[in-house]
């Protein structure tokens, strides 16, 4: 077939092209997520007729529990009244002890009905926030799972993590305890005020007041919180997405030494997070503390009015004492209102961030969906005028108006420089996107009218940078079966399957290899396995299912020369009778394709048959030019390298066909308990015991830098503890005066006005005190969040690679961690403390005063206080265990949910979205179950300790009430004291309402005591031995090696290998023979198990490998850019005032991509986006290399560092690589041979040795194991 130009009128580009209106809408639309504000009642969108059935059951328990919470004060009122009566004559002795009596058994009957309507709703409402979170979640990862792919290209996994987690909880604790405590105290406020008009509706209605003025602080302050809050969520989120960005490129991060820079980026959002967090906890203050100021203010009106009403006669004293008191019980459950109704607030926010993408509907999506499938798929798919632009990148034009045609059962190459559009056309087929202009078709037929996941069951995608899930080689290959007949087929069905899509990808043997074979477990993101691995394993899950339509986009691009001709030709066989489009930059691996397709800037320029480009002598044949491998036998010059191997590791026949290596079996076992030693210490997982007296010194350390500060808060905390005795003796001077005959008129009123007049002093004095601690206690609370969870992202970013390898610390798990602990340590922090130490101040200030006034009713009410304090001791227990749980159980969630948004594009093009939300439920559920077990144990006890005051009330009344009745005790004495028995009972409430936070506290604060404590040796400075300024000598001794998670798989087995400083070292062989191995073990990612490996004559174990760092750079095989300007990523881990504009210009035009920055519309300043989503594979792997060139290494690391560039730009950046090697000693692993053919030295690794080395014209004579691989990459035949 003849090489067809383009037509010339098609050459010329079309810089007069611009985006229509039309084109700008659809664009924005594909990245839009609505701004929804959504209503408190929305949040329950998800429950089911049971789950309603619950709620309103519950909510019936909790208003007969708030009403029953206001009876006291009735009962109070008429208890008071008799013996007042008694006091004053009015009664006798026995009749008093008889009403006494009968009140008393009133209160058992309460504490009876609080204990069962405050159980039940208690668990209603918990069970209800568990569940209904957990369908809000599921629902949210649904809605994730089916968005368009340009919306990922704005959002991070970090984000979504934080969603998932903290928002989501904070929704669970909008509808789920705190409504039960919400309605009871709505309910109690409803029943005191119906009680307060039943008694005096002229009283009752001066006073009524009070609460509206209550009503109005809490509006308006509700409206400023949620703003706060909603700023705060934001800042937080982006905080999450830098975490999960820098974590899950770890290894980069700690190669650039960039740890510290990215971490400040990290705590500058933090800061602005801080600022609202602090606003929003002053704001709250200022509302409690205006609360308690009303209260008190009320109570002094109530007295004041009341004594004027009573001396008219237009009322009783108890009828003034039960209005004053049901006033004051429904007034403070007002102030019991704020904390429920500022969490509702935030659940609320939190509520509108998720169901504004669980209501997101991606664009382009009909309502009904597509349902139209072909009845045979014959294969041919053709571009119409395709124009797309990516949504991320609106200022570019990636394909202009590109027609193509890909014939059926034939297979199709596309070819081009970096950034021409060819992987667009792949993602284009898969419909991750759709035409900003023009059409794709399928048969003749539109793909966006055909059906989405019908279309992917027939299309399989092996990506460049192949994804793979955290669970064993086989279930990864089985997922290729999903959506197809054979996905419920019986066991021993798809076993066969799997293995026989393992052979066909050449993955067969290393599989069954591996000690658990099939079972063996690939980690997040397959990181326990080599690259080659992880894509053999990914093109067996795309063959496994047999697809009309197989995409390849570099495909083999990670394959050794063997493994991908073996690869390759099972590749052809299987396209035989199947479409096939493959996107390839080493055009030996297409060179047999029936059309090649080539782009440049987005237009197809050539296309034809290999040979006929070729003679075309065109663009296709430039770019084979620079892939021509020299196979002449002829030596080059001798070179001066130093290379050492052990002839007992070569002893090997290298005619043989069979390529195992015999290993000297006293080098293979060396010190093998010390291997067995060294493995298990870095698998050693800090279980320590702490004590509470140590957790609470670890917590408080972080407040060093504002203990004066911390120290005036709770100074102001004492103050404002102290509120509450004092006024008790106000109230029972008023209750005394007012008990006085209405005729002694003077006196009455003079007293009543004394002490109601300081009720209105004390209520600005706690206006004052709250304010001034919650600004103070909330500063230092809110630095603590800032710091400890700054302090966990360093941590994590100075622990070694094996951390980071283990199962458990996904990178989901991880942000999940850092977004949640900080917050939940808080609740050891000072708001907390400053809360503990007001509730002691009361609890103590109370049992003072009433001992002092009347020992013996002060004793019996001290008493109490224990029983209250065992009871929520034990309540905290439990919801400390219970809290444990929950936390492990939402990080494996989060993290499950994190590794599906990171692979979205594997995700959807395996059709799992069912598979990962299925599994997702499924975790759910498990956890749904086991947490509404623990509770109903919880519930208990919280009921009880919720209703035991009315037994403590009853208990002080009738022992009281029997002193005075006896004549030991006065009114004043038992008024006073029984109501600071009251306060002990509100007080010990008040302590343990903070149990749940202290329960998080503790468990966290012992868990980042673990991690700090943690030996992290892998990236911290060393104060042994220093080498601040390398030479570049690289030496390997005896060097054995195994993954620490895998330490029966031996990657290096007694590895000898000496480097001479400025040498270029090239690393070549199978895929897992340990060339990545030894560039992770110069950069000290991880220690050998045995041997040596020194630079420049020291051991690097005794380096300070952050010093180091700055003269050995690594540039991955997966580039990965950060968010921030191209110049931020450039100049990461670096000082920008040591480096000029132009030493950036340099450094970019020996990468070969300064032209393309000067092209762009803010050049150097141009957003990277989220891990460099806005630049081609090939653009981020050049704006690596230039972030290397920069740093003018000593020592110089390439993993396969040209396999994503097209073969012009290929030439270009390793021309300027040879050019810099000579200035460095270079190690270059590499499976494309033409990148190398210039190396000092390459050296064949197997099975963890070197078998050959030599120049590459030694290795070529010699036809060995080198030359069989340059010969399957050769384009000549």
């Amino acid at each position: 077939m003849a090489a067809t130009p383009l037509p010339a009128a098609l050459k010329v580009a079309d810089d007069s092209e611009t985006k229509t209106a039309s084109e700008q809408d659809i664009l924005a639309q594909h990245i839009a997520t609505p701004n929804l504000d959504i209503s408190y009642f929305q949040l329950f969108r998800y429950a089911t007729k049971i789950d309603i059935v619950i709620i309103a059951v519950s909510l019936l328990c909790a208003i007969i529990a708030g009403a029953i919470t206001t009876m006291p004060a009735l009962l109070i009122g008429l208890l008071i009244g008799s013996i007042q009566d008694n006091w004053s004559g009015g009664t006798s002795q026995n009749e008093s002890s008889r009403e006494l009596t009968r009140f008393t058994i009133y209160f058992v009957y309460l504490f009876v009905g609080e204990l069962v309507t405050c159980y039940i709703a208690t668990i209603g409402f918990i069970r209800t926030g568990i569940v209904l979170s957990s369908r809000i979640r599921e629902q949210y990862l649904r809605a994730l799972l089916r968005q368009n792919i340009a919306f990922f290209d704005n959002i991070g996994a970090g984000e979504i993590a934080t969603h998932i987690t903290a928002d989501a909880n904070l929704i669970r604790d909008g509808i789920s305890e705190k409504v039960n405590i919400a309605v009871q105290c709505t309910s109690s406020i409803v029943t005191a005020f119906v009680i307060s008009f039943i008694k005096d509706w002229k009283l009752s209605l001066i006073l009524v007041s009070s609460p509206l003025c209550i009503c109005i602080i809490l509006a308006l302050s509700g409206l400023v919180l949620t703003k706060y809050r909603q700023r705060w969520l934001g800042e937080t989120a982006e905080a999450g997405n830098i975490a999960e960005e820098v974590l899950s490129s770890i290894r980069t991060v700690v190669g650039l030494n960039a740890q510290s820079e990215l971490a400040a980026r990290h705590d500058e959002i933090l800061a602005r997070a801080e600022r609202w967090a602090v606003m929003s906890r002053l704001l709250t203050g200022s509302v409690l503390g205006a609360v308690y100021a009303v209260i008190y203010m009320a109570i002094g009106l109530g007295f004041w009015m009341g004594s004027r009403f009573l001396v008219a006669g237009t009322t009783s004293y108890i009828d003034i004492l039960t209005i004053i008191l049901a006033t004051v019980t429904g007034i403070a459950c007002l102030g019991g209102i704020v904390p429920p109704l500022q969490v509702f607030a935030v659940a609320t926010s939190a509520g509108s961030r998720l169901y504004s993408t669980i209501d997101r509907k991606p664009p382009g999506a009909s309502d009904p969906l597509p349902t139209k499938t072909l009845d045979t798929v014959v294969g041919r798919i053709e571009f119409v005028n395709v124009k797309h632009i990516y949504p991320s990148r609106p200022d570019i034009t990636v394909l202009h108006n590109l027609s193509m045609v890909v014939e059926p059962g034939k297979t199709t190459a596309i070819v081009g420089p970096s950034g021409s559009g060819k992987s667009t056309i792949i993602e284009l087929i898969e419909r991750f996107y759709d035409p900003i202009a023009g059409q794709v078709l399928l048969d003749g037929h539109k793909l966006d009218s055909l059906n989405l996941n019908w279309l992917r069951q027939h299309v399989s995608l092996v990506q460049q940078s192949p994804t793979l899930f955290a669970t064993t080689i086989f279930e990864n290959i089985r997922h290729g079966l999903v959506g197809t007949p054979h996905e419920d087929a019986s066991g021993e069905k798809i076993h066969g399957l799997v293995y026989d899509a393992a052979r066909i990808a050449n993955a067969h043997d290393f599989i069954s290899k591996l000690p658990d074979g099939y079972d063996t477990l690939v980690g997040e993101a397959g990181v326990l396995l080599s690259g080659g691995q992880k894509q053999r394993i990914a093109i067996a899950r795309a063959l496994v299912r047999d697809p009309k339509i197989l995409l390849l986009d570099e495909a083999t691009s990670a394959l050794d020369s063997t493994s991908e001709a073996i690869v390759q030709a099972a590749i052809d066989k299987a396209s035989q009778g199947r479409t096939t489009v493959v996107v390839a930059h080493r055009l030996s691996t297409i060179k047999a394709a029936d059309h090649i397709v080539v782009l440049a800037d987005g237009r197809l320029v050539e296309q034809g048959t290999h040979h006929a480009l070729l003679e075309n002598n065109g663009t296709y044949a430039s770019l084979a030019k620079t892939q021509i491998i020299n196979l002449d036998k002829q030596n080059s010059s001798d070179r001066d390298v130093s290379l050492e191997v052990s002839n007992s590791r070569i002893a090997v026949d290298l005619s043989e066909k069979d390529n195992v290596i015999t290993q000297d079996p006293e080098k293979q076992t060396c010190d093998e308990t010390q291997v067995n030693a060294n493995t298990a210490k870095r698998l050693e997982t800090p279980n320590k015991a702490y004590r509470l007296r140590t957790l609470f010194k670890f917590v408080l350390g972080f407040h060093k830098d504002h203990k004066l500060l911390m120290l005036q808060g709770l100074l102001w905390s004492i103050q404002a503890g102290a509120g509450a005795p004092v006024q008790a003796v106000f109230l029972a001077k008023c209750l005394v005066a007012l008990a006085q005959s209405p005729g002694n008129y003077g006196q009455l009123r003079s007293e009543t006005n004394l002490w109601a007049g300081m009720h209105v002093l004390i209520g600005f004095a706690q206006l004052f005190a709250y304010t001034a601690q919650a600004y103070t206690l909330g500063k230092c609370t809110e630095a603590l969040v800032r710091q400890v969870s700054n302090k966990i992202l360093k941590a994590l970013l100075d622990q070694n690679m094996t951390f980071f390898d283990m199962e458990e610390h996904g990178v989901g798990a991880l942000v999940s961690f850092i977004s949640t602990e900080p917050s939940s340590v808080a609740g050891m922090g000072c708001s907390v403390l400053g809360a503990l130490i007001m509730a002691f101040t009361t609890l103590i200030a109370a049992v003072a005063t009433s001992i002092a006034v009347g020992w013996k009713l002060g004793l019996v009410g001290a008493a109490t206080v224990p029983v209250l304090l065992i009871c929520g001791f034990f309540r905290y227990r439990i919801l400390a265990q219970l809290d444990a749980h929950l936390r492990k159980s939402y990080q494996e969630t989060a993290s499950l949910a994190g590794e599906a948004v990171t692979a979205i594009r594997t995700v959807m093009s395996l059709n799992r979205q069912e598979r990962v939300t299925g599994k997702f439920h499924d975790q759910l559920a498990e956890q749904d179950m086991r947490s509404i077990r623990s509770s109903l144990k919880s519930s208990v006890l919280y009921a009880f300790s919720q209703s035991a005051g009315m037994l403590c009330t009853a208990l002080g009344l009738w022992y009281g009430g029997t002193l005075v009745i006896s004549g030991e005790y006065n009114l004043f004495q038992f008024i006073l004291s029984f109501a600071a028995i009251n306060i002990c009972g509100e007080a010990t409430g008040s302590i343990f309402s903070s149990s749940p936070d202290l329960a998080k506290a503790i468990h966290s604060a012992a868990r980042l005591k673990s991690l700090f404590e943690q030996d992290q040796t892998g990236h911290s400075s060393c104060d042994t031995e220093t080498q601040p300024l390398l030479e570049g000598e690289v030496d390997f001794r005896g060097v054995h090696f195994a993954y620490p998670t895998r330490p029966e798989r031996r990657i290096l087995n007694g590895l000898d290998l000496s480097i001479d400083k400025g040498k270029y070292i090239a690393l070549v062989g199978g895929s897992g023979c340990g060339k990545s191995t030894v560039v992770a073990l110069v950069e000290r990612f991880y220690s050998p198990l045995a041997g040596t490996v020194k630079i420049d004559g020291i051991d690097v174990a005794s380096m300070d490998m952050k010093a180091a760092r700055q003269q050995v750079v690594l540039v991955d095989q997966e580039p990965t850019l950060f968010q921030g300007t191209i110049r931020q990523n450039l100049l990461l881990g670096l000082d920008p005032s040591q480096y000029t504009q132009q030493d950036l210009e340099d450094a970019c035009k020996g990468a070969h991509i300064l032209e393309f920055i000067v092209s762009l519309p803010n050049g150097f300043d141009t957003q990277c986006g989220g891990k460099g989503n806005n630049f081609s594979g090939g653009q981020k792997q050049r704006l690596a290399i230039a972030r290397a060139l920069l740093r003018r290494p000593k020592i110089l690391l390439l993993d396969e560092v040209t396999s994503a560039l097209d073969s012009e730009s290929q030439r270009m950046v390793q021309t300027a690589l040879d050019e810099a090697a000579k200035e460095r000693t270079t190690i270059a692993i590499a499976h494309r041979l033409s990148a190398i053919q210039n190396a000092d030295l390459i050296c064949y690794l197997e099975n963890g040795i070197v078998v050959e080395a030599g120049t590459h014209a030694e290795l070529i004579q010699r036809r060995g194991r080198y030359f069989a691989m340059s010969s399957l990459q050769s384009l000549e035949g």
